[in-house]
């Protein structure tokens, strides 16, 4: 919306420039036919009739330079809110000359009331205007650089008053500032209404976005571009709760949807998220609560909108719930962001990313992430999926592997019948992996899928010679049940003085101690601690429960546990005796801090 028009001045308000020696007080007459200042020196004395010419042409500078500053002023506010620096000077210009005009006048009419004569009147102006010794005495005090003193307090009158309307207008300005800050959210209750949450998807898919001005497989509209530069891992620690409402769902696939969430005011996300980080869904589902995990996909550098990418499980009601039931403009309890599976750029000069079926989530993040940075290091992205139908963000990474020449992508279809894909069929393998990534075993590894494939590909990775400190994992489904081998249990942690410790059960069934909760509950060895939790009423908060989201961590009082995915746990933490709830496991007693 464009500025409002600059008021016009009135042309009678400035004297004409023409007359040599015509300023202020002498271009402006009554009859306009001979300048002020000439008829003044044509009168000899103050007659009752040159009093009242002086006093009615005084007044009528005083009314036009008065109107002259007032327009200044206008133009001036104008200029300042518009930031033209330009019309800034031209407004001054103009309350000069009125300043100008209504100081003759207030001159004239003092002159008057002190009695002197109209020569008087005029010499006394055009010295104070001209710098130019008058021939005759003076009876106006002088002030400081030889101007009037009624000269001096009226130009500091009119500084302090430009200073003033200054301030005013930059007060004002900080003031929408603090009301835009107030009502960013974080502290911005959630909209009136009954908001619908969401859950996680039961095969643990996680979000994707579609990148700044990049196609989506869908006909999305075009993304703002982004706004902010990438959070650094302290920004990203900060979580966050609140609702997010969704701005729009697109169809990837038959059985998959993304959905863009949004700040419900429209301002920025509130919070930071490292590439690979997730958020908490929590839902209202048959009369039941539940809270889910879902991967942010959009990328970090985008500020406006997260987006997660979900697929429909039949057996799945987290996911149906949101297929069947989300529509635009619903609000979802969301928090976090939560996980480790993450990667910046900063930890190694490449990266490789391994995924399979809605897996890709994750991996699209943290490429949109480096594209949009323009990271310059090698960026090998492997996808498995059952068909082309089924091969989400196709479109999208074609895309990008055109502008980025760092990008390089290959997939693998585990079936390709009846369409036009010429690329490798079958599944992810070794031999796919060793040609499609040259010199592997000195790259970082990231991998998420299905828990089989991820099985699969760790072991082809193992062949290739890739440690296995350089693959991190993602699972996207239950992580398997079996207890580990006793040589991978944690070491014990000496008990705290007041934590009562039982004696070790050899049989089938041993206990698990909640010392904060008062609670002991049985701890059969196929079960883990969150499972003996949950059964006796203690809280552990929990999200993924295949031990990457790091979420249940707990410290182990007293026992040995074997944990068979340990993603989600910092080496620093197991050090210091702290354990997954989710995937803690024991023959034995234990006591947990909970």
């Amino acid at each position: 919306m464009g500025a409002p028009p600059l008021p016009m001045l009135p042309p009678a308000t400035i004297a004409p420039s023409g007359d040599a020696g015509c300023g202020a007080m002498g271009c402006m007459g009554g009859s306009g036919t001979k300048p002020f200042y000439a008829t003044l020196m044509d009168m000899p004395s103050l007659t009752p009739e040159a009093r009242r010419f002086i006093e009615t042409e005084a007044g009528k500078r005083l009314g036009s330079g008065s109107e002259a500053i007032t327009t200044g002023q206008a133009l001036l506010h104008h200029a300042l809110s518009a930031n033209d620096p330009a019309a800034m000077q031209r407004a001054i210009a103009d309350v000069r000359l009125g300043v100008l005009q209504a100081e003759s006048g207030a001159a004239a009419l003092l002159a008057v009331n002190e009695g002197q004569p109209p020569r008087q009147i005029a010499l006394t102006w055009i010295k104070g205007q001209t710098s130019v010794p008058a021939t005759v005495g003076m009876s106006m005090n002088e002030g400081p650089w030889g101007l009037s003193w009624y000269h001096l307090t009226t130009m500091v009158f009119l500084v302090a008053f430009m200073l003033g309307a200054i301030l005013i207008h930059y007060a004002r300005l900080r003031r929408i500032d603090g009301l835009v800050q107030r009502l960013t959210p974080g502290a911005t209750p959630a909209p009136a209404g009954n908001p619908k949450p969401v859950a996680r998807t039961d095969s643990g898919t996680a979000p994707k976005p579609a990148p700044p001005s990049v196609p989506t497989t869908s006909a999305a509209p075009t993304q703002k571009p982004p706004t902010t530069e990438a959070p650094t891992p302290a920004k990203a620690s900060m979580r966050w709760s609140g609702a997010l409402r969704v701005a729009q769902i697109f169809r990837e696939t038959p059985f998959v949807k993304t959905f863009r969430l949004m700040e419900p005011t429209e301002g920025p996300i509130p919070f930071s998220f490292l590439p690979g980080q997730f958020l908490n869904f929590s839902a209202e589902i048959d009369g039941k609560r539940i809270q889910r995990s879902y991967t942010i996909a959009s990328s970090p550098t985008q500020r406006d909108y997260v987006e997660f990418t979900v697929k429909r499980e039949d057996q799945g009601a987290e996911s149906r719930y949101l297929h069947d039931n989300i529509a635009v403009g619903d609000h979802l309890d969301v928090s976090g962001p939560f996980g480790v599976f993450t990667f910046t750029g900063t930890e190694t000069a490449s990266i490789v990313l391994i995924s399979g079926g809605v897996g890709i989530t994750p991996m699209m993040c943290v490429t949109r992430y480096l594209t949009d940075r323009n990271f310059t290091g090698d960026i090998f992205f492997l996808h498995g999926a059952r068909s082309t139908q089924n091969y989400i963000f196709r479109e999208e990474l074609e895309y990008l592997q055109k502008r980025h020449e760092n990008l390089h992508v290959v997939a693998t279809m585990e079936s390709a019948e009846g369409t036009a894909w010429s690329g490798t069929v079958g599944l992810i393998s070794k031999e796919f992996i060793e040609r499609a990534v040259p010199e592997i075993s000195r790259r970082r590894v990231h991998v998420c899928g299905p828990p089989p494939m991820m099985e699969a590909v760790k072991a082809a990775l193992a062949e290739l010679g890739v440690p296995n400190g350089k693959i991190k994992t993602e699972s996207f489904g239950l992580a398997k049940g079996a207890v580990p081998a006793p040589d991978a249990t944690l070491p014990a942690v000496p008990p705290a003085p007041s934590a009562t410790v039982a004696a070790a059960i050899p049989s089938a069934q041993a206990e698990v101690q909640f010392s904060k909760s008062g609670k002991t509950g049985l701890l059969a060895p196929d079960k883990c601690v969150l499972e003996a939790a949950e059964a006796i009423g203690v809280a552990i908060d929990f999200s993924c429960r295949v031990g990457t989201c790091g979420i249940c961590v707990v410290p182990l009082l007293d026992g040995s546990v074997t944990m068979e995915v340990e993603e989600g746990l910092p080496p620093e933490d197991k050090a210091r005796g702290i354990i997954l709830a989710c995937q803690a496991k024991s023959a034995g007693n234990l006591v947990v801090d909970a």
